[in-house]
């Protein structure tokens, strides 16, 4: 019997562009080194950056303010068009809010200079194409959907044909699912750059022969946000009743599918097999010690608060409805998800952030706040971001660590807090170097391109 990854790979070579492979492979297609224009100093450049992949997830939305911060810190001259393949109301909100000069525009990539409105005229106007922090370009690890893995690499294909450099802003790589390798090996060898959020990443990719010239740690987008709404943070809080610097957060990240979900699921939201239920109440019993360990011995509160929208159902009955009815008391379950800024400001005044995801963290360490990430490995190889700019301590394997060794190390954040404080801000001196390094390299490629605009 054939396996469905097997008929996934026939339907992959029927559907994909491997059939005309010889073709994309004629010397007629720039490579790498190609690429390089010829230096015009460009004083205006346009920055193509394509982001926003949900809305329903936090670090979905922060990638976004997060890198465009970055952009109108290093590269002010630029204008900045920001393309959303479909709607983000959420996100666009918070973006018109807070970077009223960036363009927004959605809709599919055609291919086709003339008849493509604005995606192409956005892609003609273009210095550079920025796809933005994610882990979109794996091919297998969640889906076999050829469709969508077309949908990131054909605008790449377009960027090559028409000499605009193009690159990956803070991704991670997990998996190329054969024979994927081949396509990605191509196209993105021939990226001007590609920035990975972490050194796990780029040995992978180096390990299976990518040649883009350059190939760095980078990371994640989300690092650079500082967007905030004090109105909406300290009205939560002060309706919570949480008193700043005086809480945990702890952010879930649970084996359950999306609310709206079919059935199917994926690896990051998969379906409530007995096996993930099993692995849920595992993982949770040791966030439950930590916050029975928080409360018990500080007296200080706990806010359980929504990494995905998923969280707001699944984070009450599956954790704080299984607490004890001391702990509970102390305890504050946020029962709407949020955006990107009202979350800011209300980890602004947390004490430690606990998390199973890393965006929620990012947001504590670009705010000064010490976090813990426990995170499940099979989530990918972002989990060992936090390591790589200099927190391994705070890194945890959920499945693996016990809840003593997860209690032990934020006894040490609450015992000496000057402490995880100044391991946070030279974390984040990390974090503010590559930026900087990053953004010289994007500017470079912008600011010496030759296109009209």
């Amino acid at each position: 019997m054939k396996t469905t990854a097997q008929s996934a790979r026939r339907d992959f070579l029927k559907k994909s562009a491997l059939s005309a492979l010889p073709l994309f492979w004629q010397n007629d297609l720039p490579k790498p080194g190609d690429l390089s224009p010829a230096l015009s100093d460009k004083k205006n450049p346009t920055i193509l950056i394509r982001s926003s992949w949900n809305d329903k997830n936090i670090g979905d939305i922060g990638h976004t303010p997060g890198t465009l911060r970055l952009l109108e810190r290093y590269i002010p001259e630029a204008r900045v068009i920001l393309w959303h393949a479909a709607p983000r109301p959420v996100t666009e909100a918070l973006i018109r809010k807070n970077f009223p000069k960036v363009k927004i525009i959605q809709g599919s990539f055609s291919g086709n200079a003339d008849t493509g409105g604005e995606i192409m005229e956005a892609f003609k106007a273009a210095d550079v194409y920025i796809h933005n922090s994610g882990m979109s370009m794996n091919y297998g690890l969640f889906n076999y959907e050829w469709g969508g893995t077309m949908s990131n690499l054909a605008p790449m294909y377009y960027c090559i044909e028409n000499k605009i450099p193009f690159g990956l802003y803070g991704h991670s790589f997990d998996k190329f699912a054969p024979p994927s390798e081949y396509i990605y090996r191509d196209v993105l060898s021939r990226a001007s750059f590609i920035f990975t959020r972490d050194v796990e990443s780029l040995k992978f990719i180096k390990e299976i022969g990518f040649k883009a010239p350059v190939m760095e740690f980078g990371p994640d987008g989300c690092f650079g946000i500082d967007v905030r709404d004090e109105a909406k943070g300290l009205a939560y809080l002060k309706q919570a009743d949480l008193e700043e610097g005086k809480f945990l957060t702890v952010v879930l990240r649970t084996n359950t599918p999306h609310l709206d979900d079919t059935g199917k699921g994926n690896l990051m939201n998969p379906e409530a097999t007995p096996e993930k239920q099993a692995e849920d109440h595992r993982r949770l019993d040791k966030v439950k010690a930590l916050i029975n360990h928080w409360v018990r011995t500080t007296g200080q509160q706990v806010l359980i608060a929504p990494e995905a929208l998923k969280e707001t159902k699944y984070g009450r009955t599956m954790l704080y409805d299984q607490l004890e009815e001391d702990v509970k008391k102390k305890v504050v379950f946020r029962e709407a998800f949020w955006s990107a800024d009202e979350a800011m400001s209300v980890y602004a005044r947390a004490h430690t952030i606990f998390g199973m995801e890393p965006h929620s963290l990012i947001m504590g360490l670009a705010l000064g706040v010490p976090i813990l990430h426990a995170r499940p490995v099979a989530h990918g190889r972002k989990g060992w971001m936090f390591r790589d700019i200099g927190l391994p301590e705070w890194l945890f394997d959920i499945d693996q660590a016990p809840a003593s060794a997860i209690i032990a190390e934020l006894t040490k954040i609450h015992q000496d807090y000057p402490l995880a404080k100044k391991k946070v801000k030279d974390a984040m001196a990390v974090v503010a170097k590559r930026q900087q390094e990053t953004m010289a390299v994007v500017k470079k490629l912008a600011t010496s391109s030759t296109r009209s605009s």
